[in-house]
């Protein structure tokens, strides 16, 4: 007889598959306002399907321009500022996901 304990949530979303029509209308992403700093995308990777992860952090290290994984880290942890453009194309990866608002307060 095995000691079998309850399973803990590990914070991992399960894969599934987006269903992406050819009719759909093409999403806008929308304007950034001026007033808001942009300080960091963690809340926004929290929502990230475990499966889809590796892809969306590519996909930022390009947007960024960086190749080290600490500078992925200290721009979604908000220790450095995102300039307006990287803000931007930050967005439009999240926004791509369905994710409106990537961040954090």
């Amino acid at each position: 007889m095995m000691n079998s304990k309850p399973k803990r949530f590990s914070g991992v979303l399960p894969c599934h598959s987006f269903e992406t029509g050819s009719g759909a209308p093409e999403k806008v992403v929308p304007a950034l306002a001026p007033d808001v700093e942009f300080r960091g995308f963690s809340k926004a990777l929290a929502q990230i399907p475990h499966c889809e992860y590796r892809t969306v952090i590519g996909e930022l290290r390009q947007a960024l321009g960086i190749s080290s994984r600490s500078g992925l880290h200290d721009y979604r942890t908000g220790k450095v500022r995102l300039r307006a453009d990287q803000a931007v194309k930050v967005q439009e990866v999240f926004h791509n996901r369905g994710i409106e608002n990537p961040w954090d307060a």
